[in-house]
């Protein structure tokens, strides 16, 4: 069991470093590992589908006539996907993929409907503008009432009371406010990148929890990759040019 653990240890360390030597420029360790993460991603998601079927299969299609056609009907549609890659019957594709489309939509709309307007709506209305024993609360709330107001108006792009001096002001307030925003959801996303680094650091620097042993193969898987990289440049460089 410990063979196996090492073994798992030095293949995520190479893996991983593999990856990260993109940063040198695009060469073949990360190429092997581009493409092994890719080959094992995309079978193990085509395992899932697999089992995902069997299951629908034995868990509720097979219980009746009527639902084992429907699902021999779903599965030839889903066969219909696969005329994208022909021009005769490229307009076959078409039909699995408006129905996808039109589904995805329909049910969508019913859920965005009820979480981003309905219930934002209904807890706009509901905001208490002064909380005496929490004066954070009350300064949250009462941006809140301000700013959502105003970037909605910012969109109603008719009228002529655009030009009107509250209005500006409205703008103005809408502009900043979508600014933090984007900005707040910006930094939210770099720092997500941040961690997801930071993991990966201790993991190679074999900081607890993490095996200690993934310390001695980043150092000499490194130490390989550099040396190897290097040394193809070198002899790239003092290779004579060819007429």
């Amino acid at each position: 069991m410990e063979l196996l653990v090492l073994i798992g240890t030095w293949t995520a360390v190479f893996f991983t470093l593999g990856l990260f030597s993109i940063l040198y420029r695009e060469n073949p360790w990360y190429r092997i590992a581009e493409s092994v993460y890719l080959g094992l991603a995309v079978g193990y998601q085509v395992a899932l589908d697999m089992k995902y079927v069997r299951d629908q299969w034995g868990g509720q299609w097979s219980s009746s006539t009527p639902m084992m056609v429907g699902f021999v009907l779903a599965i030839l549609i889903s066969i219909l996907w696969y005329f994208r890659f022909t021009k005769q019957y490229f307009y076959l594709y078409r039909w699995p993929l408006a129905i996808i489309v039109g589904t995805g939509i329909g049910a969508a709309l019913r859920t965005v409907i009820f979480a981003q307007f309905t219930s934002q709506i209904i807890a706009q209305a509901k905001l208490n503008l002064w909380v005496p024993t929490n004066w954070l609360t009350t300064m949250n709330n009462i941006l809140i009432f301000i700013m959502v107001p105003s970037v909605v108006l910012y969109f109603w792009f008719t009228g002529s009371y655009r030009e009107s001096a509250p209005m500006k002001i409205v703008d103005k307030i809408a502009r900043y406010t979508m600014m933090a925003g984007f900005g707040s959801a910006f930094g939210y996303t770099i720092l997500t990148r941040y961690s997801m680094f930071i993991g990966r650091a201790q993991f190679l620097l074999g900081v607890p929890p993490n095996p200690i042993e993934a310390q001695t193969a980043f150092i000499v898987i490194a130490l390989i990759m550099l040396a190897t990289m290097i040394g193809y440049d070198v002899m790239n460089k003092n290779k004579p040019a060819t007429k």
